[in-house]
């Protein structure tokens, strides 16, 4: 007997803030939109969302997590024990960086300690579940009205993330405590299905084709849909996306103020005044929304700073500016307080914003986007007044909306998507995937030094066999099926190799940027001397790649494991 879902709970777990937000399923039945979400991550700053930062203690235990493990590492660093202990803050782009995310994949902490990315991943999501289990029992809910194994747990992904990626995202997930089997959802897709309820006039309407374009801390996500009769959204194109995020600014930043104390001393002031540096970082967060068209200044540490620049030029900060080649673009107001010129200010922008246009720009290219008018801009970074301004002033000829609530837009649509995973309707399959296999010889399109001749017949060796090609529609549920057999008496195992092209018609598994995607085991069931057929079924239209086995004859699923490559 099943259990019943009587809440879903969403974790986003971002590239510089995470949160979590969730709502019974009577409330969603009444009203989608009427989500809850822990406003009180720290005394005086209501937001449902806090720093994606996390401390470990000498043993690697966690120690907090979020504006505590912050505040935390501050009194570690003033202890001056910072080398005792492990604080990780954005580190979601490193996991993104790694080929073949594995579990002794190893991640470093802002000092360059290693740590296992697995640890850090499962501490994160813990410590985010944990604290919503206590917001749950203060309200009065869990251990009343709802206990934990009837909470759906749902995990937001970057679309973008590769097959290996999303699976260690999952067993970490588990290995957290979100239940047995969450939900995983793409980012871009969880806005989407959150605009689809936002009460404003631009609501996408039935047929109309419309741009989702998640513009976060580390990457910016695209998914072009269309609303279809029955109220589900169905994907157009692929979804895509680059590494062209909100961090990227503050690592522009970071190369001016280089620019000002030089690069060894930059580097001096990261690793003797790591408070100092983390109040940097922070001041980013709000001067990323600054209008350009109005003052835009900034606090700096200037007790830090004075004390580095007398250290190495016997002077201090502000006349180590006003001696500096950015003198007149950087300027000294009163107090901590400097000013940056609108020039210097938007040059910060300048590479990602003009990424952002080149990814949006490239995928209005697609026939399919033709007739599409509407660009909704959803993620913390899409606040930012530059990048809005930026995009508008780009697709003047195209509707530009703002969704309210933006940088929760994926929280909110991923607890949406929780309660109604069939709201999707189908997806476009981003990548060929085939096996190898030597077909009949076609002089016509066959290379000859690939040529075998097998039990009198002329064959091409190392074919790719499509099971599926990129960008083809794919409802979702829908299965691909192939049959592979065992070729020795009494085998107790099948193997079989799966590759990936991103082009619509790979002839030969080793063609350009066809890569050995990953392994494939199946145990069989009852071994015998006589060949065995064993059915695989593919479903390339989840949000992962979803495989399972059965031998042919029987309805007994077959053990099956994965190891991507």
């Amino acid at each position: 007997m099943s259990i019943p879902v009587l809440m879903v709970a969403a974790i986003d777990l971002g590239t510089t803030f995470s949160g979590y937000a969730f709502s019974m399923k009577a409330e969603f039945e009444n009203n989608p939109l009427q989500i809850n979400a822990n406003q009180a991550w720290k005394p005086g700053n209501p937001s449902i969302k806090c720093p994606t930062c996390i401390l470990f203690d000498e043993n690697k235990n966690v120690l907090s997590f979020g504006y505590d493990a912050e505040d935390d590492y501050m009194n570690i660093v003033l202890d001056k024990t910072q080398n005792e202990y492990y604080f990780f803050k954005n580190f979601k782009m490193n996991l993104y960086k790694i080929e073949v995310l594995t579990n002794d994949s190893m991640i470093e902490d802002v000092a360059g300690k290693p740590l296992l990315a697995k640890k850090v991943i499962v501490g994160s999501l813990k410590s985010l579940k944990d604290n919503l289990l206590e917001n749950l029992k203060s309200r009065g809910l869990l251990g009343r009205l709802i206990q934990e194994n009837e909470i759906r747990w749902v995990l937001t992904i970057p679309s973008i993330w590769t097959e290996p990626a999303k699976k260690f995202m999952r067993t970490c997930a588990v290995k957290a405590g979100l239940g047995h089997n969450p939900i995983i959802a793409l980012e871009p897709e969880a806005a989407s299905i959150f605009c689809q309820c936002v009460p404003f006039s631009a609501t996408p309407s039935l047929h109309l084709k419309f741009m989702i374009v998640d513009i976060g801390g580390g990457t910016t996500d695209i998914v072009i849909q269309e609303k279809l009769k029955d109220g589900r959204l169905k994907d157009l194109c692929k979804p895509c996306g680059d590494e062209c995020g909100g961090t990227n600014v503050d690592k522009e930043f970071m190369k001016v103020v280089s620019q000002i104390l030089g690069n060894d001393v930059m580097l001096e002031f990261k690793r003797d005044y790591p408070l100092d540096y983390l109040d940097i970082r922070r001041n980013l967060e709000l001067l990323k929304h600054a209008d350009p068209e109005k003052r835009i200044r900034m606090s700096v540490p200037l007790a830090a700073f004075d004390k580095i620049c007398s250290a190495h030029y016997k002077k201090n900060f502000i006349d180590t500016l006003k001696q500096s080649k950015l003198k007149d673009t950087v300027t000294h107001v009163t107090g901590d307080k400097v000013q940056l010129s609108k020039e210097l200010f938007l040059s910060l922008f300048s590479s990602t914003t003009s990424k952002i246009v080149h990814l949006i720009k490239e995928n209005l290219k697609n026939p399919k986007c033709k007739d599409l008018s509407m660009l909704l801009l959803v993620g913390g970074f899409s606040e930012s007044v530059v990048v809005q301004n930026t995009i508008k002033k780009a697709f003047h000829d195209k509707t530009v909306i703002i969704i309210p609530d933006s940088s929760t837009a994926v929280l909110r649509g991923a607890v949406m998507y929780g309660h109604n995973p069939n709201i999707i309707a189908s997806r476009i399959v981003k990548h060929s995937y085939g096996i190898s296999s030597s077909q009949r010889f076609d002089p016509s399109k066959h290379q000859e030094r690939r040529a075998d001749t097998v039990d009198g017949v002329k064959r091409c060796r190392d074919t790719f066999h499509s099971l599926i090609s990129a960008n083809t529609p794919v409802v979702v549920g829908e299965k691909r099926s192939h049959t592979f057999h065992t070729i020795q008496p009494f085998q107790d195992i099948a193997t079989f190799r799966l590759f990936s092209s991103p082009h619509e018609n790979p002839v030969y598994i080793d063609d350009k940027d066809c890569r050995h995607f990953a392994d494939f085991k199946i145990d069989i069931q009852n071994p015998s001397k006589d060949r065995i057929d064993i059915d695989v079924n593919f479903q390339f239209g989840l949000t992962e790649l979803a495989v399972t086995a059965k031998q042919k004859g029987t309805e007994n699923k077959s053990n099956i494991s994965i190891k991507y490559k």
